[in-house]
């Protein structure tokens, strides 16, 4: 590998974040922070006026995490609760609202991902006079067609990536596969039914 492809590699790993444990350690399955965050950052967006400018995704506890039935992707946490750590800014004057904050980082975990957020850390860092201009969106991955038929008649597959070195991409053998979770299904259960028809690891790169 060169030089530049070797940078190009390292900033396409490090824009993905943390690859998540997603469900339960049954569940073999994990999705990037990059994906989780814009779902959560989009929970977020309609609390008034407040704006979050950081979210990172960690395990709560490293050492009460589990064993999972198959081999996580490289550099995947092992599954266990997570804990969430938000930096916002606020304006207006009703500030802070926090507690929404916190309610929406949590229902949106549970309802549209499946992830085991037992904790919610937020700090206000900066206070402004006026509203704080819209934070770019995250973009997506590049989407293909599954090239394996039976994972694409997996409900809630919108298509697979290859973020990662060695992902499969169709499910043809040992190792994991890489899915995009279309709008409208929650990303834990779409895991699931993919690990029903390849047997490996999931990983879900975006969730539209």
């Amino acid at each position: 590998m060169t030089p530049d492809a070797w940078s190009t590699e390292v900033r396409r790993r490090l824009a993905l974040g943390r690859l998540l444990p997603l469900g339960d350690a049954a569940d073999g399955a994990w999705i990037t922070e990059r994906a989780a965050g814009a779902v959560l950052r989009a929970a977020c967006a309609p609390v008034p006026g407040l704006a979050v400018t950081s979210l990172r995704l960690s395990l709560a506890d490293p050492a009460a995490a589990g064993t999972p039935v198959v081999a996580p992707p490289p550099s995947g946490l092992l599954p266990g609760e997570l804990r969430a750590a938000l930096e916002v800014a606020v304006w207006g004057a009703d500030r802070p609202r926090t507690e929404e904050v916190r309610e929406a980082v949590l229902d949106a975990s549970h309802a549209r991902l499946g992830l085991r957020v037992s904790r919610v850390d937020i700090r206000v860092t900066t206070l402004l006079d006026t509203p704080a201009d819209p934070a770019p969106p995250i973009p997506p991955p590049e989407v293909h067609p599954s090239p394996d038929p039976a994972l694409r008649a997996v409900p809630g597959v919108a298509g697979v990536t290859s973020e990662l070195p060695g992902s499969l991409g169709g499910g043809d053998g040992p190792g994991w596969v890489e899915v995009v979770v279309a709008a409208g299904y929650r990303a834990v259960d779409v895991a699931r039914g993919v690990r029903g028809v390849v047997g490996g690891g999931v990983l879900v790169t975006w969730v539209g």
